[in-house]
């Protein structure tokens, strides 16, 4: 006679039954989440171990070794924890642990609050100066300012599976774009040490999800197990700063990387920052390279609503960027000063003033990716593209008109009244307004994303070989020359990896006129009259990084034009900068010292920035412009303006 199970003996059997299917699918987390409260406490521990080296330091060469050594245990203790630590809690790492050794303006602050240098950047620099045993106080004090905010400090109490997809992606962008370039280790040299920890603590972590993996895919979590395994015994056996080879390193194991961690986190159906509302970041989380076409989304650095960036809004604004008619005098459009024909530049030293009436104070940068920037202009007072129109509209010497005059103008266009309600419908009364305006020019300006190099191409696999000049050159540009610690891949401007959130300028100590002697420093301040909030003696002489992709379009070089070739700015980068060359330039951030390259590998960063070089589909012109009804003196402009 067969037993009858009763209701509760059904519900337990279910019960146990679940919890066997749970606990043999059931993804890591809880042990990741205990384990990065252990690499707090190993790297808490490993300061205070520091601070007591340090305050039993002598002036001798072995108590200077030790002191070094428990900063290095640090330094591995925090690259242990980074990569979870910063994907949780971004800012506080930023302005608190290991943000760059620079004073800067108090985040929140309306007035000029300036907060000092703080964190590991500031230690690294301190404890391997020259005078090491002389900044003894001064490294105590930094450690006790570490230790008090890594108290306020609170480990979190589950860390979710997409949060550790998330930020082991991001951590392979922080080791090639910042990490191995030297930025975080500024004086120390220890970045591929840090690198190496990186990848063991991915391995380790990461490997945890490989026997769920291999059930759904086992060609993914062998592929996964060797990268990881290779990209660690790589770097173990390439410790060598100035030979690392960061191509191989990036094509063979970084990229590869990157790319199956997205599949393994869609073979595991684990949710997507799409999916969760939580994609607030430029980044394109599902690109499968970090030198995609798409892999950064130029729609989240603008400020307008996404729905208004497409096709008819980039063909209007299009027409309004060749149109004089912008300008006061019918003359000028925003072609004159950003001509495709020249890179999205003028190739002049400073532009040409409205009227020709001489010059404006600088030149005009290529508009080219322009898009991914948090701000605009040389000294950075634009926030958004929107309001960089707004200044070339009002300036005195450029279009000298303002919103409401242009408004009016168009108006007097049916082709252009009838353009905007095409384009703005939302805009049932009044289509063609200052917003709108803006809307279009930026969408058409943000469309002038240009990332398919020949070195684009390469690295993505779309073509087989590349000339060894330009692998030499990269190699160069991201290591010894020690270009990419400011120009951050894969835009190589000075918008920062690894959330490429924000721009950054450089006080770089720029003549006025390099080819005259004496050397005079150019008297532009820069940022430091950019806005009235960044008046601050270490924004003086301060400029944005711009890219360097398209630089053999974009001649002369520097806000003011001072070099006429890339050898020449090469030149004054490998003497030092101003400060390098004799000039007194308080504040500047690019170091003095020569970087002791020679002419071949000057020749060779040469080579790999002109490899950066894209204009497809870029630089057509309209064909026609739209008429004005009953006014044949405009009707007779230039497509482009005059001048």
């Amino acid at each position: 006679m067969k037993k009858v199970l009763s209701p509760i003996a059904l519900l337990a059997t279910f019960y146990i039954a679940l919890v066997l299917f749970l606990g043999n699918t059931q993804l890591p987390n809880a042990e990741i989440t205990s384990r990065q409260k252990g690499r707090f406490e190993s790297f808490l521990k490993a300061v205070q171990q520091l601070e007591s080296k340090t305050k039993t330091l002598e002036n001798t060469v072995s108590s200077k070794k030790e002191v070094q050594t428990a900063y290095l245990n640090v330094r591995k203790a925090f690259k242990e924890w980074e990569y979870l630590a910063e994907h949780l809690d971004y800012l506080f790492i930023k302005d608190y642990i290991n943000g760059a050794p620079l004073p800067k303006l108090e985040r929140e602050s309306f007035g000029l609050n300036i907060q000092e240098p703080k964190g590991l950047q500031v230690i690294d620099e301190l404890v391997f100066s020259d005078s090491l045993f002389f900044q003894k106080e001064n490294i105590l004090k930094e450690i006790v300012g570490l230790k008090e905010n890594l108290n306020k400090h609170i480990p979190a109490s589950k860390i979710y599976d997409q949060s550790i997809f998330e930020a082991a992606r991001t951590e392979l962008v922080r080791i090639f774009a910042l990490g191995e370039t030297g930025f975080d280790t500024p004086a120390s040299g220890n970045a591929l040490a840090d690198a190496h920890t990186s990848v063991i603590v991915l391995q380790t972590d990461m490997s945890l999800y490989f026997s769920a993996i291999k059930s759904k895919n086992p060609k993914l979590a062998e592929s996964l197990a060797n990268d990881f395994e290779s990209a660690k015994q790589y770097l173990a056996a390439n410790q060598d700063f100035d030979t690392f080879d960061r191509l191989t390193f990036l094509k063979k194991y970084i990229d590869p990387l990157y790319g199956n961690l997205l599949l393994a986190q869609e073979t595991l159906e684990i949710e997507m920052p799409e999916e969760t509302g939580k994609n607030t970041l430029p980044i394109n989380y599902k690109a499968r390279s970090i030198f995609a076409n798409d892999f950064l989304d130029p729609v989240k650095y603008m400020r307008i609503p996404s729905r208004f960036v497409n096709k008819k809004t980039i063909e209007l604004g299009k027409t309004l960027f060749f149109d004089p008619a912008l300008s006061a005098s019918n003359e000028r459009s925003c072609a004159s000063c950003h001509n495709p024909a020249k890179g999205f530049t003028d190739n002049l030293s400073k532009s040409t003033a409205t009227g020709r009436t001489g010059s404006l104070a600088r030149n005009s940068p290529t508009l080219l990716n322009c898009v991914y920037s948090e701000r605009f202009f040389h000294d950075l007072r634009a926030k958004s593209l929107e309001e960089q129109t707004e200044h070339v509209i009002t300036s005195a010497g450029e279009f000298n008109t303002t919103m409401l005059q242009i408004i009016e103008k168009l108006k007097g266009s049916v082709e252009y009244q009838d353009a905007f309600k095409n384009a703005f419908p939302e805009y049932t009364q009044n289509s063609l307004n200052s917003q709108t305006i803006q809307y279009a020019i930026s969408s058409y300006v943000s469309s002038l994303s240009a990332l398919n190099s020949p070195f684009d191409k390469y690295v993505r696999g779309e073509t087989k070989q590349i000339p060894t000049n330009i692998k030499n050159g990269f190699n160069l540009f991201m290591g010894k020359a020690a270009c990419g610690a400011c120009h951050f891949a894969p835009t190589f401007n000075g918008t920062v990896p690894p959330l490429y959130l924000e721009s950054e300028s450089e006080v770089l100590g720029v003549p006025e006129n390099p080819y005259t002697k004496p050397l005079k420093l150019d008297p532009d301040r820069g940022r430091a009259v950019g806005t009235m909030r960044e008046g601050t003696p270490f924004y003086e002489y301060s400029f944005k990084t711009p890219t360097v992709r398209n630089v053999s379009l974009s001649a002369p070089y520097m806000h003011n034009g001072a070099y006429k070739t890339l050898e020449d700015v090469m030149d004054f980068y490998n003497n030092g900068g101003g400060k390098g060359m004799g000039l007194t330039v308080p504040y500047q951030t690019l170091s003095e010292d020569s970087l002791h390259l020679n002419k071949q590998e000057t020749n060779d960063i040469i080579a790999f920035m002109q490899s950066l070089t894209d204009t497809t589909g870029l630089t057509s012109v309209p064909k026609r412009l739209p008429v004005f009804e009953g006014n044949e003196m405009l009707n007779k402009r230039k497509i482009g303006g005059e001048y």
